[in-house]
């Protein structure tokens, strides 16, 4: 079913922008992204140690954008 879900949301231009452990970190990043008026979707997804995850996926277009309102850096 995952596969089925990313090419879905690929066709549909969303990216997967970050994840997130705890609701509370995820509804920060929401409010930040609500405020620009940047489009996001999330889900809940299962790892391969079987934990839950909090999925934050925006639009293709919209990427750099969100990294620059939320202040993302690659690791």
């Amino acid at each position: 079913m995952e596969p089925l879900i990313k090419f879905w949301l690929f066709l549909c231009h969303w990216v997967e922008f970050d994840t997130f452990e705890t609701e509370e970190d995820l509804n920060d990043t929401l409010e930040t992204l609500g405020r620009a008026g940047l489009p996001y979707k999330t889900r809940t997804r299962r790892t391969r140690e079987g934990t839950e995850e909090l999925v934050l996926y925006v639009k293709n277009a919209d990427r750099d954008y969100a990294r620059y309102c939320t202040g993302w850096r690659p690791f």
